[in-house]
């Protein structure tokens, strides 16, 4: 999945980016958002999600995959879980850009059926629209991330 200098090259990326990110109340409001979704009632969803939400992967795993709609945050769901034993996102920086746009920076946990446990970096790019989560990009590549919103590490 990830060899050693794949990661330690993430890790600069990640170490750069967070020397600009918020911690503070922001980062919290962006936990509770990410509560929310691992409770994923379609209530819920439906509350926090535009009409028109689409999820887009820029991983390594489900790389260019594209889900749209709480049916598909929902499949996208399914589809990690099944990817994983366990997986985890873990938010520990926000960046605004702008147009409504920020990148979370975080830290991926995975074990794998075969027992296997990874600790990555890992961005998500949020797009709002209507004070809506409308669009909501992973990268494995913080340094493409970064990129999308037009900020630098």
């Amino acid at each position: 999945m990830y060899d050693k200098q794949d990661v330690e090259a993430l890790e600069r990326q990640f170490n750069a980016a967070m020397e600009e990110a918020d911690t503070g109340s922001a980062l919290d409001a962006v936990r509770r958002i990410y509560n929310e979704f691992d409770r994923g009632s379609e209530d819920t969803l439906a509350a926090l999600l535009h009409p028109k939400f689409e999820v887009h992967m820029q991983t390594i795993f489900l790389d260019d995959k594209t889900y749209r709609g709480v049916k598909g945050f929902t499949k996208w769901r399914g589809e990690m879980d099944a990817l994983f034993e366990e997986e985890r996102f873990q938010p520990e920086g926000i960046r605004f850009a702008a147009g409504d746009r920020w990148l979370v920076l975080g830290r991926f946990h995975i074990k794998t059926e075969n027992g296997a446990e990874l600790d990555v970096p890992l961005a998500h790019v949020f797009e709002q629209r209507d004070k809506k989560v409308a669009r909501f990009t992973a990268y494995s590549d913080i340094s493409e991330a970064l990129a999308s919103v037009g900020l630098s590490a």
